[in-house]
């Protein structure tokens, strides 16, 4: 089982946060507004209080850290801080006038505060799916870096956890990139990513410091199992993901928010398997004619979001990939996970280019600890119409 169906991913572009300032004060025409105070005068007129100083310029609230993508695939923002209390009110207005012999001039009002200032606004997105909050005061549970990290040098295989083989594909360290894992079908090699991704998207990675960890084969030490049955990969090779994502985010810049697999055929099995295995770290997963043979325990309560891809009656190699990714569908959805599920109607692994390009932008939108998907309450424009939430 091996995919080589072609992938074309959206471009990633900074959001911007916006952020309102609130002045409080008083106008020229306030002049009355002077603080009472008494006083016997000697002057012919009372005078008038001078006017009371106005209160100061409210703080806005922090921007919102965004995650902006292309015209066309939007990555979400987080939202802004909230913005800081208002101006304090203004001083007591000026002292009492004086007049001859008569009754003490009332002073002037006290001038008003300033208006409290409003909250940050939140992160905003290129594209056409809405923002998304993370979850409050949590993040991803990385796993222990166990020895010596790798180097990420783009264009090398890393010896990493027992496992003899992954390629790399990587750019510049320290730009907050993602991660992606690709889990190549059976008979296949590391070189399978290289194909099925297109150049534009390998340049793309690279230009926002991101990695591409394709894993060359079952070439691990372990004999922690298999989740496809093929031993095109092995359970341990999770191992050696658990190694790359530590370092990678230690030492790479890798935003621990944007950790996400795929992979096709045995492959796809491995991507829906991590999912389940892996959901501490894990963001998002869009298996391509894979999910899961049959259910496995979640590592923690987290849930990436499940994107999966496969054809009708003719994608079935040994298994029905229908069923294995519906198996995958059912367990996510009842976990917590938002599932959306795309029948091409085709064949093995042969996801068109448009729904490669939608998986892709789905994973995008779905960081780590997103509280509402941006795809909750309509499919985003440009997604085949063929994809359902589950």
């Amino acid at each position: 089982m091996m995919s080589v169906t072609n992938v074309r991913w959206s471009a990633l572009s900074n959001g911007i946060a916006a952020t309102l300032l609130v002045l409080g004060g008083c106008s020229p025409d306030d002049a009355k507004n002077t603080g009472p105070t008494t006083g016997a005068g000697t002057g012919a007129f009372p005078t008038a209080g001078t006017l009371g100083t106005s209160g100061t310029l409210a703080t806005a609230g922090a921007a919102g850290l965004p995650r902006a993508g292309s015209t066309s695939s939007g990555f979400a923002g987080t939202p802004g801080s909230a913005g800081v209390p208002g101006g304090v009110a203004g001083r007591p207005g000026g002292v009492a006038g004086v007049g001859p012999g008569g009754a003490p001039a009332p002073g002037g009002a006290p001038a008003p505060g300033g208006a409290p200032a409003p909250g940050g606004a939140g992160g905003t997105m290129a594209g056409a799916a809405g923002a998304l909050a993370p979850v409050s005061g949590a993040g991803p549970t990385l796993p222990a870096i166990d020895g010596e990290c790798p180097a990420f040098m783009n264009g090398s295989t890393i010896m990493v956890a027992g496992h003899r083989g992954v390629a790399i594909t990587a750019g510049a360290a320290g730009k907050n990139g993602p991660l992606l894992f690709y889990w190549h079908g059976t008979g296949g090699s590391a070189a399978e990513a290289q194909r099925t991704l297109p150049a534009a998207v390998r340049m793309e990675i690279i230009n926002a410091g991101g990695i591409i960890a394709a894993f060359n084969g079952n070439m691990s030490s372990g004999t922690a199992g298999d989740c496809s049955g093929t031993a095109a990969h092995n359970i341990a090779d999770f191992d050696a993901a658990d190694q790359i994502a530590a370092c990678a985010v230690k030492n790479h810049g890798i935003d621990p928010h944007r950790i996400y697999t795929t992979g096709c055929s045995a492959g796809g099995l491995q991507s829906g398997c991590m999912a389940q295995m892996r959901s501490s770290y894990l963001a998002a997963s869009a298996p391509n004619s894979g999910g899961v043979v049959s259910s496995r325990p979640w590592q923690d309560k987290h849930s990436p979001a499940i994107f999966t891809m496969h054809g009708g009656s003719q994608d079935m190699v040994v298994v029905t990939f229908s069923q294995t990714s519906a198996t995958l569908d059912m367990a996510a959805k009842t976990h917590g996970s938002f599932v959306v599920n795309c029948n091409h109607g085709g064949g093995h692994c042969q996801a068109p280019a448009p729904l490669q390009t939608a998986a892709w932008q789905f994973m995008k939108d779905h960081p780590w600890g997103f509280t509402d998907s941006p795809w909750k309450a309509a499919i985003p424009a440009g997604i085949p119409d063929y994809c359902k939430i589950f």
